[in-house]
């Protein structure tokens, strides 16, 4: 299995393919506006802005054989939007939580939120190493817990 970080060049080229795959196999469970930001997604996104390490943006595919097994995209380290989706044939194989941990290593930091009855995105989350920090209403009104990496956690006075 091949995890690369996907380029502004790449992106055109394969974004039709991603959204389709993110519909097809997100199992309903990602938010409208989520989705609506990744068919919008523009490949300056995915170019460090001057003064700034990294892009605001980032998208980890997982392929096997050229083929498109899944895929993670953050936008603002996942402060703004993060989604996780894979193949249904090759979940439970860790691919989730090896985007999530690609996504953590490129920003530095990552968070995500994840409604309390996807227990599948929250074993990603935690296998990454992210620790659920608090519990608000999702989009849906489903509670949702938000984890982030133990190194965004602000130190306690």
């Amino acid at each position: 299995m091949r995890i690369k970080l996907m380029t502004p060049e790449e992106w055109p080229i394969y974004q039709s393919r991603i959204v389709a795959f993110a519909v097809r196999y997100g199992d309903r469970r990602l938010t409208a506006a989520a989705l609506k930001r990744l068919r919008q997604l523009e490949p300056s996104a995915l170019v460090p802005v001057p003064a700034e390490e990294t892009p605001s943006s980032a998208i980890i595919v997982a392929l096997q054989d050229g083929k498109l097994t899944g895929f993670a995209f953050a936008e603002g380290a996942g402060e703004k939007t993060c989604i996780v989706v894979t193949h249904p044939d090759s979940r439970g194989l860790g691919i989730a939580s090896q985007l999530l941990l690609r996504l953590r290593s490129y920003f530095g930091r990552l968070s995500c939120r994840v409604a309390s009855d996807n227990a599948a995105s929250m074993a990603a989350c935690f296998n990454a190493g992210m620790i659920a920090v608090g519990l608000s209403p999702g989009p849906t009104g489903k509670p949702t817990l938000r984890f982030e990496t133990p190194d965004s956690i602000p130190a306690k006075s």
